[in-house]
């Protein structure tokens, strides 16, 4: 009787293990799980309108001239920002003197030189 019931744990166990092993090497591959998803309506996206393109209204035409201006007075400024010394054939002056024919130079207050 003992001995039965050895043999029926160590049966018992044999199977169990042997259960674990055919699932461990099944060859059928496991299906992945499927996950519902919910959809819902969404917000339908808004329509851009494209505008017209007027270049030559009288607005317009007052803002290009107000920007080029702007664009000569900073032309302007970086000129004058340079030092002014800088170039000896200025002499001092914020423009170059007149080149004349030496019979035609004057005398200049500024520079105390004859150009």
């Amino acid at each position: 009787m003992k001995r039965l019931k050895s043999f029926i744990v160590v049966l018992l166990a044999f199977m169990s293990s042997l259960a674990m092993a055919q699932t461990s090497l099944d060859p059928t591959p496991k299906k992945p799980e499927h996950h519902s998803k919910f959809y819902s309506p969404k917000r339908a996206k808004a329509v851009k309108s494209k505008k017209k393109k007027v270049k030559h209204t009288a607005r317009y035409e007052f803002y290009k001239r107000v920007e080029r201006a702007a664009k000569d007075k900073q032309k302007i400024l970086r000129k004058l920002s340079k030092p002014q010394y800088s170039n000896p054939a200025y002499f001092g002056h914020k423009r170059m003197p007149k080149k004349r024919a030496a019979h035609k130079m004057r005398f200049c207050h500024e520079c105390q030189i004859r150009h």
